[in-house]
């Protein structure tokens, strides 16, 4: 059996850059156990794999190395510029996936993919990941703003101070949640509004380059806290990428481009 299989650098314009993630598009789903291990195989942050329901619509489902999760932003915008690409859909019309997290509506502006994602709020932080946290970030934790997407997010007091983290793996897979979100307002010299990390060693993630999913909780606390709803977001690992991002109540738009940066077959013998 042959699958065809495309490469995607998501949140980017330019190959070696943004989030690249490995998508499939398959006539039907494989076992659970075989998606898991060809997600494993590729070993990036998410392997995505949607098979047709109808004209524009499509059963979409995330696998990272280890697991299946429930939503993820970079590979849905990866899997929708490969369906663009291939032709697989009508780019003029609303494309829907069906998942875990409900329905995902995409649509497209030009070469940018514009995602509706449901909005994520805020809980009370666990007290003992608090004192992990607390271990882990002395002296330089902000406010801990708690837990949505099964995510903790902590602010940091500054931009650098989210560059120059030093990620301790074993005390963040400890953590009372799947990953740690860290953020901090941009420096004021520069285009986008706030920035980010994100790491998920316990999902077989250690840093993530850029994460859809962390933005669903990120976007309301910033649009609140800065006071507009449309703002662009960086994160700051070492490929980077920049999101444009909105804020609608119990939505939000994550808007990106992608590049193609390989196209092959998987051979399951």
């Amino acid at each position: 059996m042959q699958i065809p299989i495309a490469i995607i650098d998501a949140f980017t314009d330019q190959v070696f850059c943004g989030n690249p993630a490995a998508t499939a598009i398959v006539d039907e789903f494989l076992e659970d156990r075989v998606m898991q291990s060809i997600a494993a195989e590729i070993n990036l942050s998410e392997t995505a794999f949607t098979k047709l329901l109808a004209p524009n619509h499509f059963h979409l489902r995330w696998f990272t190395p280890t697991q299946e999760v429930p939503i993820c932003g970079h590979a849905t915008l990866a899997i929708a510029h490969n369906l663009r690409e291939s032709g697989g859909i009508d780019p003029q019309h609303p494309l829907i996936f069906s998942t875990l997290s409900g329905d995902l509506h995409i649509s497209f502006e030009q070469d940018l993919i514009v995602m509706d994602f449901p909005s994520a709020k805020y809980h009370q932080c666990s007290t003992r990941s608090q004192r992990i946290l607390a271990e882990m970030l002395t002296g330089k934790i902000y406010e801990c703003l708690g837990r949505s997407l099964d995510y903790i997010t902590v602010l940091l007091e500054s931009e650098a101070s989210v560059q120059n983290f030093r990620p301790q793996m074993g005390h963040i897979a400890e953590l009372d949640a799947l990953g740690l979100i860290i953020t901090a307002i941009a420096d004021h010299n520069h285009p986008y509004d706030f920035v980010s990390r994100f790491f998920a060693p316990k999902a077989g993630i250690p840093e993530d380059p850029v994460t859809g999913s962390a933005h669903c909780c990120l976007v309301p606390y910033w649009a609140a806290r800065m006071g507009k709803a449309d703002l662009i977001a960086k994160q700051l690992s070492k490929r980077t990428g920049i999101l444009q991002v909105s804020d609608r109540g119990d939505r939000v738009l994550l808007k990106g481009r992608a590049k193609t940066f390989l196209r092959g077959q998987i051979n399951l013998n």
